[in-house]
């Protein structure tokens, strides 16, 4: 193989890696240890891990990074860095987090490894070209590394986007599931009731307030509940709903509900509501954001009148 071709192939390496490429890859590609030590030595390559190297042209970033460490250690992003691939929300550039065969032994690792007895299950896929754990695996994960409302919110995420379904989730845990493997017992609990009532929320919103309403003991709304009229015809779909009472809040948040169009529409609807004796309250993301326990004790208010 001619010189060209082997800076051909190590440039696509690095072209398709985010600027990185680990020594055996550049070994593979033709080479030799002596071109690695010259590159390295005048600044051409910069040596991020003991195997793993930049190019001294690509600026540092969590993409490279995290490649890096995928390069370094064998292993695939995990957990919240999976998350964070999947584009779910609250996580967009992470801490490091790699998941590793339980064997692997790394003398420099970079952010946290996860040694896994379950390899063989990781489900491996490629997101922005990154090596990841599949999406019903990295939902499992990160279940063992995050508050319980945190990790719903996750999945009612990734069923939005039709990712995957609780369904999906229930044949990931039995797959799964033994004794103290951290993950099962946060989704068991979770799909022990959603199982049963599957409905998702169309905003992320919805879910906040749920969890709010609970923790100042609220009793629990009917998330996307369909008002209909006397002949089971839609008037309006409510973001939340106490049905024995006839009250419902829709929530204005930042995403939803926007523009003139819209809004007027969404009007005609809760007014149509309002005349069949259902009682609407208007909630606003800056109602949650600036006073959350004045939220809920309106909310009390609101189901005692």
């Amino acid at each position: 193989m001619s010189r060209r071709e082997i800076n051909g192939r190590v440039a696509k390496r690095f072209h398709d890696q985010f600027g990185h490429i680990s020594r055996a890859q550049a070994l593979a590609e033709g080479m030799t240890v002596d071109q690695i030590k010259h590159r390295s030595r005048h600044g051409e390559w910069v040596r991020v891990l003991p195997s793993t190297f930049r190019l001294a042209a690509v600026p540092e970033t969590w993409n490279g990074n995290l490649m890096a460490a995928c390069l370094h250690s064998g292993g695939i992003a995990s957990h919240r860095c999976a998350a964070a691939l999947w584009g779910l929300i609250s996580y967009r550039e992470p801490p490091i987090e790699i998941t590793v065969e339980k064997t692997t032994r790394s003398k420099h690792p970079i952010g946290r490894f996860h040694q896994s007895t379950q390899w063989q299950l990781r489900d491996p896929v490629q997101r922005m070209g990154i090596p990841c754990t599949g999406i019903e695996r990295t939902l499992l994960d990160c279940a063992g590394v995050m508050s319980f409302n945190r990790f719903e919110r996750l999945c009612e995420d990734a069923i939005r986007r039709r990712f995957t379904t609780w369904q999906d989730l229930a044949v990931c845990l039995r797959k799964h599931s033994k004794q103290g493997r951290n993950g099962c017992g946060p989704m068991r609990r979770l799909l022990a009731h959603r199982l049963e009532d599957e409905t998702v929320p169309l905003s992320d919103f919805s879910r906040l307030i749920v969890h709010l309403l609970a923790e100042h003991g609220v009793a629990k709304p009917v998330v996307e509940y369909r008002i209909t009229d006397d002949h089971g015809r839609l008037i309006l779909q409510t973001d939340l709903a106490w049905p024995d009472k006839k009250k419902a809040w829709e929530l204005d948040g930042l995403k939803f509900h926007s523009g003139r169009t819209a809004m007027e529409r969404d009007k005609r609807k809760r007014n149509r509501a309002k005349a069949h004796g259902w009682t609407i309250q208007e909630i606003l993301w800056s109602m949650y954001i600036d006073a959350p326990q004045e939220l809920a004790k309106m909310a009390h208010s609101f189901l005692r009148s």
